[in-house]
């Protein structure tokens, strides 16, 4: 009897466990259409909690963390930046941007786990990326009023706006995962991080090419007066 008890609980486990199956995650049989619009949505609603960065919905980024969105904003940033460069610079100045994103959110999450922190490193670096987006705002406003003025007090205005932003809305994720005792030593390096960010962001200023025609109307000039010396 006990033998026949025993099979009979056996297979009312299994039998239970097949009809819980949930195949709602299955997604291998859904259309590209369907899965990107579904990663749009994740990304969108990523950028909305960076820029209304809301308590209730702070955990959302570190549970659901990816590397896509942030390199998005690491090569957008990057390639703003890099097009205000000479041209015999421009490829070392995404490189030099594109590197300094990467390692340095890399760095300041592993800085958080050696103080104890319990974020890891992709989760650290898929928020300090998201976090990047008021700065890129910054540029890309910038870059449209520089068409007007490039007045200094206006850049620094806009930059040190979207900072603040920065700083805020990555420290509402990145605090709530280190100790309360060492959160000072957390924070330092993150407001770093972005000031050096906002400080390229600030001196992003598109050249102009009013110099070389200015320069070259007194040489045609010179030559023109030349000529007629020597015919006369």
């Amino acid at each position: 009897m006990e033998g026949e008890d025993d099979e009979v609980v056996v297979e009312e486990r299994v039998s239970g466990t097949i009809s819980e199956v949930d195949t709602s995650l299955d997604t291998l049989d859904e259309s590209v259409w369907t899965t990107v619009k579904r990663d749009i949505v994740q990304l969108l609603g990523k950028f909305s909690q960076v820029l209304l960065p809301r308590n209730s919905s702070r955990k959302d980024i570190l549970k659901d963390w990816d590397l896509y969105g942030p390199m998005i904003l690491t090569i957008t940033l990057a390639f703003l930046l890099r097009e205000s460069a000479p041209d015999n610079e421009k490829g070392q100045v995404f490189t030099g941007v594109f590197f300094i994103l990467c390692a340095g959110s890399a760095v300041i999450t592993l800085n958080n786990q050696l103080l104890g922190g319990t974020m890891s490193i992709f989760q650290g670096m898929c928020v300090l990326g998201y976090c990047l987006l008021p700065l890129i705002v910054a540029c890309v406003v910038l870059r449209l009023v520089s068409y007007v003025t490039t007045h200094l007090a206006i850049r620094i205005v806009v930059v040190a706006f979207a900072l603040a932003w920065c700083i805020k809305a990555s420290l509402g994720f990145v605090a709530k995962s280190s100790p309360s005792s060492r959160r000072a030593l957390v924070v330092y390096p993150i407001v770093l991080y972005y000031v050096f960010i906002a400080w390229l962001v600030l001196n992003d200023v598109p050249t102009t090419s009013t110099s070389p025609s200015t320069t070259s109307i007194p040489t045609t000039t010179t030559t023109t007066s030349t000529t007629i010396n020597a015919s006369s």
